[in-house]
């Protein structure tokens, strides 16, 4: 039997391999693999400045990726704008700073993370029990 949205057994239009709480645990897994990730950039790049910044963006990554495990509405809030702000800055890096490897999976993994995050706040999912 098909319901009012054309969809069988989907009220919200959303199969159980995509709800909310499976894409919030994606993009958790996804910012603490980039956290790991960009902080093991030192050990391959060493101490320059630009690797040193990336690892402190890493490190904050990691936190807000841990948060994200939970229910909280900021963690979604911080997943959303600061990869924005760091996939912008890996671009950058990449283009004229340090081409590497990392920065493209850095990017990637932010334009995953940004659009995931948006639309559990815009569909009110940090708010639901």
């Amino acid at each position: 039997m098909t319901n009012e949205e054309g969809r069988t057994g989907q009220a919200t239009g959303l199969s159980r391999r995509h709800s909310p709480t499976g894409l919030r645990r994606f993009a958790a897994g996804l910012m603490v693999l980039s956290g790991v990730t960009h902080v093991a950039q030192l050990a391959v790049y060493g101490a320059a400045h630009s690797v040193v910044g990336a690892a402190l963006f890493g490190a904050v990554y990691f936190v807000i990726g841990l948060f994200l495990w939970g229910r909280g509405r900021i963690a979604l809030i911080l997943g959303a704008v600061l990869p924005a702000i760091g996939g912008a800055l890996g671009v950058v890096r990449f283009l004229y700073v340090q081409p590497n490897p990392f920065s493209v999976f850095h990017v990637a993994i932010d334009l995953l993370v940004v659009p995931v995050c948006v639309y559990l706040l815009v569909r009110g999912e940090a708010c639901e029990t």
